[in-house]
């Protein structure tokens, strides 16, 4: 049967909500692809919609309205609803298909969040991103001659939180990066926050920000698909208003534009907590640790051209996550102090502590970032890192808090000093 015979919801989120007198389901696109909310009666969803799970037949929701309300729907007013629907592209349609089918056949994927989340013009994002630098909680202004490199440099973890909260912290790491590396193709590992059918996401896309345009390793990427034996173009809409990749590209193009061409390979890392629910180490997981060889085979055709970048965050706290309290400097001291355990074992280059210090209280603080740093940290390994910056970021109202950090790691036998670090608390 037609994918109109058997309707399927795309992946949306819905909650009720009351509106003017009434119950009402609200239907939204975390990808952006139907980007108004759409609002549906509520028995309307409960009797038919909810049934557009890609199993049950048109003739099948018809009959089970009928035992549920005792009124038949007309067949032809459920087939002029799911037109409607396919033509929203609300479904997985005829002209969802069309829509994806053009997305993936496009060579660029433009910026998703200029004008939103920095300054959309390249005048004016380049005075931001300067800023940031010099400012009073910048790293200061990179070294010029292009960077003097170092010894096994293998990456940065960097926050991928907005320009306007996290802007500094960057900064820390991607001096690193630009006096330690001489890297000219970097892996960006990216959070994906948006629900993902693989736990890994590729794309071949070109970056495009008000800065320029950054080309993707299209040979790379190739390499990674056929190796790792999967469909990882899958989800690749995803990536189409997903930031935590883009915030990386943005700073890469502010300092290393001019100094020397690059190319990125992207991948949006999809969540793990199934597998922390289930007591699992993701490295037992078929999948991941199918890709994470992978990658470390491909890395190894490339030599010390190759750096990956991890473009995550930290805890997540507060209502605005679903907690019931504000935030006090209690609450910021606990977060803190998790956050000095967990940024201990990716210093120390260990993924399964990584993970279990966040399994051992159930994510109780939302870490964005564990898929992708522990995919990092098997990725980059063996390895070790140094913490150059910690932050939290608290709203006026104290309903949310959001820690994140800048990291740089290099090869175990690289000599570089490792420590704790105490991470200080922000006024």
């Amino acid at each position: 049967m037609s994918s109109l015979e058997r309707p399927k919801l795309r992946p949306l989120s819905a909650r009720r909500i009351e509106h003017q007198g009434q119950s009402l389901v609200m239907l939204e696109d975390p990808s952006g692809v139907v980007p108004q909310p759409v609002l549906i009666p509520i028995d309307g969803y409960a009797h038919v919609v909810r049934h557009f799970n890609g199993l049950t037949s048109l003739l099948d929701i018809q009959a089970r309205t009928m035992r549920a309300t005792g009124q038949l729907l007309a067949l032809k007013d459920l087939e002029d609803l799911v037109r409607r629907f396919d033509e929203a592209m609300l479904i997985e349609g005829p002209a969802f298909a069309r829509f994806h089918q053009q997305y993936r056949e496009s060579g660029r994927r433009p910026a998703a969040l200029a004008g939103r989340s920095y300054a959309a013009t390249l005048r004016a994002l380049r005075a931001q991103l300067e800023q940031f630098f010099v400012g009073a909680h910048g790293a200061g202004v990179p070294v010029a001659d292009g960077g003097r490199g170092a010894p096994g440099f293998r990456g940065i973890l960097s926050p991928h939180i907005d320009f306007q909260r996290g802007g500094p912290v960057y900064t820390w790491s991607y001096r690193e990066l630009v006096e330690r590396s001489h890297a000219d193709i970097f892996v960006i590992l990216g959070v994906a926050h948006q629900y993902c059918r693989r736990r890994f996401v590729l794309t071949h896309k070109d970056f495009e920000t008000p800065l320029g345009v950054v080309p993707t390793e299209r040979t790379y990427v190739d390499q990674i698909a056929a190796m790792a034996g999967r469909d990882w173009f899958d989800d690749e809409l995803s990536h189409r208003t997903e930031h935590s990749i883009e915030f990386q590209v943005v700073f890469l193009q502010y300092v290393l534009g001019g100094r020397r061409d690059f190319s990125i390979v992207p991948i949006l890392v999809g969540s793990f907590h199934d597998l922390m629910e289930r007591g699992v180490d993701p490295i037992d997981d078929p999948e991941v640790r199918q890709f994470v060889e992978t990658l470390r085979a491909v890395e190894a055709g490339r030599g010390p051209r190759v750096a990956y970048i991890g473009g995550i965050d930290l805890c997540h706290v507060g209502p605005e996550f679903g907690d019931p309290h504000p935030v006090d400097p209690a609450l910021q001291e606990q977060v803190r102090r998790f956050d000095g355990a967990l940024l201990d074992r990716a210093a120390a280059g260990d993924a399964r502590g990584w993970f279990r210090t966040a399994a051992g209280v159930g994510n109780r603080w939302r870490v964005c970032g564990l898929a992708a740093t522990y995919t990092f940290l098997h990725a980059i390994g063996p390895a070790r890192g140094r913490l150059l910056r910690y932050d939290q970021a608290l709203d006026e109202r104290r309903t949310c808090c959001v820690s994140f950090a800048s990291m740089a790691f290099h090869r175990l036998e690289s000599p570089i000093t490792t420590h704790h670090v105490e991470l200080a608390l922000p006024a």
